[in-house]
């Protein structure tokens, strides 16, 4: 998918170029699209764990009781934007055909929407924490909130992963705006912490 369009790779060539019969490629795989729909569950599983020690609500970044002081509001959020747009650099090229592909085909659809579902209830859940905590004032429901995120960061990485528009000539470079996006929308700032790296 890095040098031929995905509509245009056939199981014959996929065959040739992972050197295995077409009996083990069905074995495994009932046609080309469900290789498409298992390299995208791989990468959102990689870019899921990237993102899940950072959830409050699943208790993994919660300060010790010995650190010093604790984590400014937003540290982990910003170090989780950090880590998905590198996760999403690194399976660029499957998100990139995925993103092409769902729209019209029902079983790629189906295995995205339910991954975005994924992402969008743990992200839901954790505003609706931090609200109930007095931490985030927005008084949109969670739901609507970590689903605008979402996909208003998906865009951005698909985008940027394009290298398309001069202001985002890769994930990278969509980090701080990203952070500064999720920040302005929860916490009602406009920058992110600075980390030393």
């Amino acid at each position: 998918m890095e040098t031929t369009p995905y509509p245009e790779i056939s199981v014959a060539q996929i065959l040739t170029g992972a050197n295995i019969s077409r009996t083990t490629f069905y074995a495994y795989f009932s046609s080309k699209p469900a290789v498409l729909r298992r390299l995208l569950e791989r990468a959102m599983d990689d870019i899921f764990a990237t993102v899940t020690p950072f959830l409050r609500n699943e208790g993994r970044d919660r300060p010790s009781p010995e650190a010093e002081s604790p984590e400014p509001v937003g540290r982990a959020l910003e170090r989780s934007i950090r880590s998905v747009a590198h996760s999403w650099h690194t399976h660029r090229t499957v998100l990139r055909s995925v993103a092409l592909q769902w729209p019209t085909d029902p079983d790629l659809r189906e295995v995205w929407l339910a991954i975005a579902e994924r992402f969008i209830d743990a992200g839901a859940r954790e505003i609706e924490r931090e609200q109930a905590a007095g931490v985030i004032a927005s008084p949109l429901p969670g739901r609507t909130l970590a689903t605008t995120l979402f996909w208003g960061t998906e865009r951005v990485l698909h985008i940027a992963g394009l290298g398309v528009d001069p202001a985002l000539p890769d994930e990278e470079s969509a980090v701080d705006a990203l952070i500064t996006m999720w920040r302005g929308t929860l916490y009602g700032d406009s920058g992110p912490v600075r980390e030393k790296r």
